[in-house]
């Protein structure tokens, strides 16, 4: 598979997830109304949104996406893994900050491929070493 079409995958599917938190959004505001989850929710739509609307066919924007948002969203994991439930916000309760890890991390790995990587080469040369040094 070409990294390009990766970075494509990687930037839609971030792009529609981002999108469907609205849904979580307006349960959130209409149980407990305006507290700051619900800039965090919005935060993700918003950002989804830019992503649909500029980066669906846009190749350009694909692999800087990737490695902004991996990076960024990387950035918000160890935040949470540094100080957990961090003023008692959602963003940073155990499972979010999962989440962040990855999608940052996914972000990261996807926008780092070019061209020329091969997955199956890359396996099969480590195949090849772990024979040589007889690993197991």
């Amino acid at each position: 598979m070409k990294a390009e079409n990766l970075q494509k995958g990687y930037t839609r599917i971030i792009g529609i997830f981002f999108v469907l938190v609205v849904i979580s959004l307006i349960n959130d505001y209409s149980r407990f109304g305006h507290r700051p989850e619900t800039w965090h929710k919005l935060f993700h739509v918003l950002l989804g949104s830019i992503v649909l609307y500029f980066g669906w066919n846009n190749k350009n924007f694909w692999k800087p996406f990737c490695l902004a948002n991996g990076s960024f969203f990387l950035f918000v994991a160890a935040f949470g893994f540094t100080f957990p439930d961090f003023g008692g916000l959602d963003a940073f309760n155990r499972l979010d900050t999962i989440l962040h890890s990855i999608v940052g991390a996914t972000g990261l790995l996807t926008g780092f491929l070019n061209k020329t990587t091969n997955f199956l080469k890359i396996f099969k040369i480590h195949l090849y070493h772990a024979q040589i040094f007889h690993i197991k």
